[in-house]
């Protein structure tokens, strides 16, 4: 093992291997996952010249199925000890519900010695993955480096510093995956809140979860805005939107409507739930909205957005309503491998009086939050 040679080094501070893995021609592999990611991992191994013998997944043959790979639960996985010591273990689950730690573990007690985690296959099998939310090769995080060493001095508390810290270890240096931080995501109680009823703009509003997260949690809200471009979607949070106003007390605005830098019409990716997004491929067109054209004088106090890579273009859409309000932010920066560094610095280079907090609220890297809040 070998120190990770790079500008952002001693952001990283960890171990890792010098080199990405690649099978050798016949080399024995076991496929931990059988879920969607899984399938296409062994398409890949066995392109690559792997021998995958078998896939581990906690559902066993009963409930996932992969084509000719037979499948099963760790506990019932059928190599020795020996063979076990002789083949890889390559991760091939990548979703914010399965602890990637707990995956290594279970691997390393079957006494697989070695485990290639999904960013060190991300490393080698890029261009066959594709773009995934913030996997991105190491090279891409020296190319940033200034950029990355900037964000590092925003935070406003250790546990936020140490999580950007953690999170590029995990990127970066393959070491292990952050804790998700406990509490409700957008809302976590370590974060200052808004001490008055919220007017809160909820971009990409799913179902209504966010919005039924706020009445769980008894908030005060006097408005709330809430965009959603997937009809599918849209219908469901049509839905519950009586409860919520209801249980607030709110008034209640649904915008069947993407977010964007600018007003106008945009390729979409309908019908993948909470996946679905602002596509140049998509099948559908949508109307995106900047929220400066269509909340103009709005005094918001709470902006939410979850929109599936849109969020630096959607606020460069709301500087104007950003500098008139100072609202709270609470901006996922996990779709994209720079957003956990870019759109910090595009907050702080509006020149407002934020204080920044960075928190997980699932595994692998996923619903990682930047919170800005208004300094008191």
């Amino acid at each position: 093992m070998s120190t990770v040679s790079s500008p952002i080094a001693h952001l990283v501070t960890s171990q890792a291997n010098a080199d990405s893995w690649r099978p050798a021609a016949g080399e024995r592999v076991a496929l931990y996952g059988a879920g969607g990611f899984g399938r296409t991992v062994s398409e890949i191994l066995r392109t690559a010249g792997a021998v995958v013998v078998h896939a581990l997944d906690e559902r066993g043959s009963r409930a996932v199925s992969l084509p000719g790979i037979d499948v099963y639960r760790p506990m019932d996985d059928p190599l020795s000890p020996a063979e076990r010591a002789g083949t890889t273990a390559v991760v091939g689950v990548f979703n914010r519900d399965a602890d990637p730690n707990e995956i290594e573990r279970t691997l390393r007690a079957l006494g697989y010695a070695r485990v290639v985690s999904v960013p060190e296959f991300y490393e080698t099998f890029a261009e066959h993955l594709g773009e995934r939310f913030w996997l991105a090769r190491r090279a891409q995080y020296d190319e940033h480096a200034d950029r990355i060493h900037a964000a590092a001095d925003l935070w406003a508390d250790e546990s936020s510093r140490e999580l950007y810290r953690a999170v590029l270890r995990f990127r970066i240096a393959w070491h292990a995956a952050p804790t998700p931080s406990t509490g409700s995501q957008y809302f976590p109680d370590d974060v200052p809140r808004t001490a008055t009823a919220m007017r809160l703009i909820d971009c990409g509003a799913y179902d209504g979860d966010t919005l039924t997260a706020v009445s769980t949690l008894g908030l005060a809200v006097e408005k709330a805005f809430a965009f959603e471009p997937d009809m599918g979607n849209f219908s469901r949070l049509v839905d519950r939107a009586g409860d919520f106003a209801r249980a607030t007390g709110a008034a209640l605005s649904l915008w069947p409507c993407a977010v964007a830098d600018r007003t106008g019409s945009r390729r979409f990716r309908a019908g993948e739930g909470e996946a679905a997004r602002m596509e140049t491929e998509g099948d559908e067109v949508v109307t995106a909205v900047a929220l400066d054209d269509v909340l103009p004088g709005l005094l918001a106090t709470d902006l939410k957005m979850d929109i599936e890579g849109a969020e630096l273009e959607a606020l460069r859409g709301a500087k104007g309503l950003i500098r008139r309000s100072h609202p709270r932010l609470a901006i996922c920066v996990y779709h994209r491998p720079e957003h956990l560094w870019e759109i910090p610095l595009f907050v702080r280079d509006l020149e407002l009086p934020y204080d920044f907090y960075l928190r997980s609220h699932g595994h692998s890297g996923f619903d990682v939050v930047m919170y800005a809040v208004p300094a008191r």
